[in-house]
């Protein structure tokens, strides 16, 4: 750890960056950095197309699918069923996650 300086207006600050910059630079060498990729940029454009809607919970089914197989409840044909047990057990207090949840493609079925 190696204090560079410190500075008070944004002129100052600039220059000690691009002063830490350097300094990092010389330290690591050849060594692998853990900041700064030029892949990063494109790791938070992947990320910023993302929103709630793209996410899939697939943990009630993981885990509450196992039991509910295993309890026999597999024995009944319709698959909304399934989903809407999953989705009680895993959201008991909200109707309206129970809904969200349903709303989503069909939840895989390992």
């Amino acid at each position: 750890m190696k204090t560079i300086g410190c500075a008070t207006t944004q002129h100052e600050i600039e220059r000690l960056e691009q002063l830490a910059g350097e300094e990092m630079d010389r330290l690591s060498g050849d060594q692998l950095k853990l900041f700064g990729y030029e892949s990063d940029e494109m790791i938070e454009q992947a990320f910023s197309l993302l929103d709630n809607s793209s996410i899939h919970t697939v943990g009630p089914e993981l885990i509450f699918g196992k039991i509910y197989d295993f309890i026999g409840f597999n024995s009944i044909q319709e698959e909304l069923f399934r989903h809407l047990a999953i989705a009680r057990l895993a959201f008991p207090l909200s109707k309206l996650k129970t809904v969200d949840y349903l709303r989503l493609p069909i939840p895989l079925k390992f």
